[in-house]
């Protein structure tokens, strides 16, 4: 898989992604590759209490594994996998109000 083509997989698993994890809080989620070039999952939710508990819910990295597998990422990459979780709260006292 080129990385074009590993780019356009996890752009289209973002909406998928948001969708299945709306009920948890999550509102918004991208991807970036880290150095290694392996896809880091953002997600996003309302609050700090909310990131707190959609960091402990065990399911939520597997949920995304899926989704992604489902789209054609390869294995080695789904498998490399990172989540990371942010909240609006924590962005609006970052950037100051």
């Amino acid at each position: 898989m080129t990385d074009d083509q590993l780019r356009r997989a996890a752009d289209a698993a973002m909406l998928p992604i948001v969708t299945s994890l709306a009920p948890a809080g999550v509102t918004s989620a991208h991807w970036l590759p880290d150095r290694a070039g392996d896809p880091v999952v953002w997600i996003r939710v309302q609050s700090e209490a909310g990131r707190v508990a959609v960091e402990s819910y065990s399911w939520v990295l597997p949920q995304v594994q899926v989704i992604l597998s489902r789209l054609g990422l390869p294995s080695d990459k789904v498998m490399a996998l990172r989540i990371e979780v942010t909240s609006a709260e924590a962005e609006d006292h970052l950037f100051g109000d």
